[in-house]
């Protein structure tokens, strides 16, 4: 392990808690899109299961508009009673199928004398260059029934809007605008009206149950606080073989002056002395990314000496009988 103490030094140390601080970062991050994930899916459950299913009727109907039930979200209801048209307010800025228009909102009093909001239905803006509605489909007169899916209310945008519009499904805004107890839990989206009027705005689109790439992301997430530590360690491996290496520069060096210098400090060279130092002390000085160029690399194991190692170790014998 004493190739690895260097871990302990303020640098490896830094490198260290930095890979913590953003291995919590993805961790945090990966919950958060796993939180989305699991709204969406159950989102999902609840279209599943509440989309087609039998509507609510009577009072049980009605009292949604007013406690809304988070579970019955898009559940049918059919409520009988009459539109108020002179109060329609028209909902801004809502796209469908690439286009921008309005949603049509309509106060309506059922048989039972509650007020609920209905959204009727989307219309396109017309041709017009002020971005106005060319008509608003009027709502069947008189006694109507009405089937509409459940939907919460939307929170308030801060934005203004131009008489008779708003900027959002508010509904405490539209029961501040209507001055009368209306519900505020909830409102419904048409998308069948008895006596069915001839012309009706385009009813919402049926939802999509996808639930989007958010578990993929949260597992990206996860797996990308993992690879800082991977990270880390493969760096702490590169920086241990490479002081290895530095051993290894360094011993070849010091077998090198061997060859020159014994070990009185006498230069024993055949050449001249000072060019041998300055190719020692070149050498010695170069860059970490430089001395890599001169650092032995592993020799394959040989059965047979080749000749190169043969003519060295002829070298060296008479090299000894010399002296």
């Amino acid at each position: 392990m004493t190739a690895y103490r260097f871990l302990l030094s303020g640098k490896w140390l830094g490198f260290f808690l930095l890979a913590c601080a953003a291995a919590v970062v993805s961790v945090y991050l990966g919950g958060w899109q796993m939180d989305r994930n699991d709204h969406l899916v159950g989102e999902n459950a609840k279209i599943t299961q509440n989309y087609r299913a039998e509507p609510l009727t009577g009072a049980q109907a009605a009292e949604q508009f007013a406690v809304h039930d988070e579970r019955l979200t898009w559940h049918p209801v059919e409520l009988t009673g009459r539109y108020r048209p002179e109060e329609q307010v028209l909902v801004r800025n809502r796209p469908q199928n690439g286009r921008v228009g309005y949603e049509v909102l309509v106060p309506f009093r059922t048989q039972g004398g509650d007020i609920v909001v209905l959204d009727r239905g989307w219309i396109p803006t017309g041709e017009a260059a002020n971005g106005m509605p060319d008509e608003v489909p009027a709502p069947p007169p008189g006694r109507v029934t009405v089937t509409a899916r459940l939907q919460p209310g939307e929170p308030g945008v801060g934005r203004g809007a131009p008489e008779g519009q708003i900027a959002s499904i508010d509904l405490e805004e539209l029961r501040e605008r209507w001055d009368r107890p209306i519900g505020t839990a909830a409102y419904g989206e048409v998308f069948a009206e008895d006596p069915a009027p001839a012309v009706a705005p385009a009813p919402s689109p049926e939802p999509e149950t996808d639930s989007g790439p958010h578990l993929s992301y949260s597992l990206q997430w996860y797996a990308f606080a993992a690879l800082f530590f991977v990270a880390y360690g493969y760096a702490a491996r590169q920086q241990a073989r490479n002081d290895a290496w530095d051993r290894q520069f360094a011993e070849e060096m010091e077998r090198r002056l061997a060859r020159f210098y014994d070990e009185d400090g006498n230069y024993i060279g055949d050449g001249d002395e000072e060019l041998v130092v300055r190719q020692l002390e070149m050498a010695d000085d170069m860059p970490a990314h430089l001395k890599s160029l001169m650092r032995p690399r592993p020799q394959r194991r040989r059965s047979r000496p080749t000749w190169e190692d043969e003519e060295d170790a002829m070298l060296d014998a008479l090299e000894r009988q010399s002296r």
